[in-house]
């Protein structure tokens, strides 16, 4: 069958299914006529086995093993069981500080917004239920700055000598050079082992640089992904100090 087949078949999405491959968690058989995938009863059940796992929040990297072998599914089962009861004991400090809060009836600009950063991150706190989400939000929000940043210019940038002036500049005032791989007005660079596309964008005062990853999807942060993409969005929305005020309320919405 093909990929729209299985999709159906599996309730994994066609895009999800391309990633699985290209992970290395499942490598289904070519069509010898047209050399398309041709995907299996084995394929299926394969598929159904992988989003059961992630329904788990289980990490691809131990499905991997899994399938492979290389790991058995009960051992893998208990020590996600083991994350998530951590998770649950999190959540369960998180709903009594949510709560404490709300019979305060906080307001944004009154919280005493260092005082709750101080007791989330207490190691006297039961569970420290705040300490793994503060961590996994500066994980995100690191991801994040790798993935596109900007880089604002003293000078016009004009040619492309100019351009890669600036950068130069820019990788030996962070104490890491970086190392021009293509020229031009559009150039790529590399930087800390990532790969990088940049343009120029005027502004009225002064030019700036954009620079983004040519391939965001290889700087994971092996966070599960529903909680990377919460985290992600909170990022976006609010400052850090609100951000750690809000994720227990968040926290309401389901299990991250």
């Amino acid at each position: 069958m093909n990929i729209k087949q299985a999709a159906e078949q599996s309730g994994v999405s066609s895009p999800n299914i391309r990633f699985y491959e290209k992970e290395g968690l499942m490598t289904p058989a070519r069509n010898r006529g047209n050399a398309y995938r041709d995907y299996t009863a084995g394929d299926i059940r394969t598929l159904k086995l992988i989003r059961m796992l992630r329904m788990l929040d289980m990490p691809l990297p131990v499905i991997q093993r899994v399938l492979n072998g290389e790991q058995p599914l009960s051992e893998a089962l208990q020590a996600q069981q083991a994350v998530l009861e951590q998770q649950a004991a999190q959540l369960a400090g998180a709903i009594r500080f949510c709560a404490e809060l709300t019979q305060q009836t906080p307001q944004v600009d009154q919280l005493d917004v260092d005082d709750c950063l101080k007791r989330m991150q207490d190691p006297q706190e039961p569970g420290r239920f705040f300490s793994g989400w503060l961590r996994d939000y500066r994980t995100v929000a690191e991801n994040e700055q790798k993935k596109r940043f900007f880089i604002v210019s003293e000078q016009s940038i004009n040619t492309p000598e100019d351009f890669a002036a600036v950068l130069l500049r820019y990788g030996e005032a962070q104490g890491s050079p970086v190392c021009i791989t293509k020229g031009g007005m559009y150039p790529e660079f590399e930087w800390h082992g990532i790969r990088y596309k940049a343009w120029r964008g005027q502004g009225r005062y002064c030019d700036s640089i954009c620079c983004e990853a040519l391939f965001p999807e290889s700087l994971k942060t092996g966070l599960p992904l529903r909680r990377e993409r919460l985290l992600r969005w909170l990022r976006r929305l609010l400052p850090v100090a609100v951000a750690a005020m809000v994720l227990g309320a968040l926290a309401l919405r389901g299990r991250m």
